[in-house]
């Protein structure tokens, strides 16, 4: 597929509105792409600072672009943006890690991640939030109304959380955020069954530095 991006298209000429969809991986858009392609115009935005190391990065958006390539639509690919740095540079801003060292090395950074104990450590709600923060700031960019995130399938993820950080970063920018209930009807489940049938991989972990850690220690 011949992917368009934002900057190669005027996004004022659509009469459908326009939503920013937040992309986690391509298993978790199945849903929300179906649902939503035909009721708007979609501007699908890949965005996952939390994801190590590279290769897994790659390896995911290979299959976000495979399943694109399967799945034809009413929509524009807001070119990806990836450094990890950015997921660490929030922790610290909040203050959740203790002697951060921005001049650090990726690879010292994990080591010191790794180390963490997990009671103190924030890297869901920091992920929510940046993950949604961001988006809404392309969307705002871009003049895009609405933004909502594929976060919603998973049953893994804490729509409580997410509600939360929704609403603090709809007043920080301004921009509507649409929550849908893709899990209702077995959607999950439809999902699984959707990516096994066209051979798209799917992981059982979201992979940052913890997650990487967690699965070491078992």
């Amino acid at each position: 597929m011949k992917q368009k991006y934002l900057s190669q298209v005027n996004i004022e000429k659509y009469e459908k509105p326009k939503l920013l969809l937040h992309i986690c991986c391509a298993p978790d858009l199945v849903v929300p792409l179906l649902n939503l392609k035909n009721s708007f115009k979609l501007y699908l935005y890949w965005y996952n600072p939390n994801i190590q190391p590279y290769a897994e990065y790659a390896k995911r958006y290979k299959e976000y672009i495979k399943l694109l390539n399967l799945e034809k639509g009413d929509y524009e690919v807001i070119k990806d943006h990836y450094e990890p740095k950015e997921f660490f540079n929030k922790l610290y801003e909040y203050k959740y890690i203790v002697n951060y060292n921005k001049d650090k090395s990726y690879v010292e950074l994990m080591k010191e991640f790794w180390q963490m104990e997990e009671k103190i450590s924030p890297r869901c709600d920091i992920c929510y939030y940046a993950r949604l923060l961001e988006p809404a700031n392309i969307a705002k960019k871009y003049n895009i109304k609405y933004f909502t995130t594929t976060l919603l399938i998973s049953p893994k993820k804490s729509v409580e959380k997410l509600n939360k950080y929704w609403k603090i970063v709809e007043k920080q920018t301004w921009i509507k955020y649409l929550s849908f209930d893709f899990r209702k009807n077995d959607w999950f489940k439809k999902a699984s069954d959707y990516t096994k049938k066209h051979n798209i991989r799917r992981q059982n972990y979201c992979w940052c530095a913890w997650s990487i850690r967690k699965q070491i220690d078992k």
